[in-house]
This record gives C-alpha cells, sequence and structure tokens, in this order.
C-alpha cells in the first residue's frame, strides 16, 4: 500500500496543478503542499477536507486509506452531460425551468383570486347598491380612487 503522501503527490499531478497551484485553490502556502509530495510531512485533518471540499469528485477511502479509486465514478459520471454540455448548465436550465414552472402557476393563482375579489365586490354592489357611502354600524363602504374598489372606512366623530 502506498503512503499518504505518494497519493497527495499523484493527485495534485492526476488534477494537473503543481503543488503553488493546488495550494492556492484549497487555501495553502506551497510550502505545505510541497513537503507532503515531497515526504517530509504527512498531511493532517484539516488539509485531507479542504482537498475533499474543494475537490468533491476525490474518494475520501482513496485518499485516507488508498482503498478504491482516486475519483468517485458516480461524481464523473453525472459531470459530463449526455449531449457533451457541462454539468452546471444542465443543472441551470432544470433549475430555471422550475422558477418558470411556478411563475405559471403563481399567475394562475393570482388571477383565480382576482376573479373571485371582482364575483364578491359584485355580490356587495348588488346586496348593498351602488352607493359608495352606505353607513351600517359607524362604517362605511366606499370605492377607493385608484383600484374603484370597494374598502370598509371607519366614521369619525
Amino acid at each position: 500500500m502506498e503512503a499518504i503522501n505518494e497519493r497527495v503527490a499523484q493527485l495534485v499531478k492526476a488534477l494537473g496543478h503543481t503543488p503553488t497551484s493546488f495550494g492556492k485553490k484549497i487555501g495553502k502556502a506551497q510550502s505545505s503542499v510541497a513537503v507532503i509530495v515531497d515526504g517530509r510531512s504527512k498531511p493532517g485533518f484539516e488539509f485531507l477536507e479542504l482537498v475533499c471540499t474543494y475537490f468533491p469528485e476525490v474518494s475520501r477511502d482513496w485518499l485516507m486509506v488508498g482503498e478504491g479509486e482516486m475519483f468517485r465514478q458516480a461524481i464523473t459520471q453525472t459531470n459530463k452531460a449526455s449531449d457533451g454540455g457541462s454539468f452546471g448548465a444542465e443543472v441551470l436550465g432544470r433549475v430555471q425551468a422550475g422558477f418558470e414552472e411556478m411563475r405559471r402557476v403563481f399567475e394562475g393563482q393570482l388571477s383565480a383570486k382576482d376573479q373571485q375579489i371582482a364575483s364578491l365586490q359584485r355580490m356587495l354592489e348588488a346586496t348593498l347598491g351602488k352607493s359608495n357611502d352606505v353607513t351600517p354600524d359607524r362604517s362605511s363602504l366606499r370605492t377607493h380612487p385608484a383600484t374603484e374598489r370597494l374598502m370598509a372606512c371607519e366614521l369619525v366623530g
């Protein structure tokens, strides 16, 4: 079984990085990566967690104990869209389609509520008459000047 330092060195190379660029990617100094790759120091848990965070396609089992493949198969297959496009573009398209569907449903619900409100206004007008100033029990129904909808107003004095 290979040492963890050798696995880190293989990973840096497989990802197309140098110790400097790899260190920048995970937020570590080039010297920290270099001493690990050269075998002069073993990586700590924090270093390994950073690698797995910034490179989620890397198998934790392989990195930490040397079992399995370097890259997780499910991730590498999922990242390749069937038509050759990028995974991010595919996800973005799905999210946008979901938002469009939600917008259509919301607009339909708003339209139905507007129809209910108009129906209730007609019923009120038919019941109370078309008067803009009816005063049952110290309240008054008036037509709002901007919306032309009935509203209840409390009488003062």
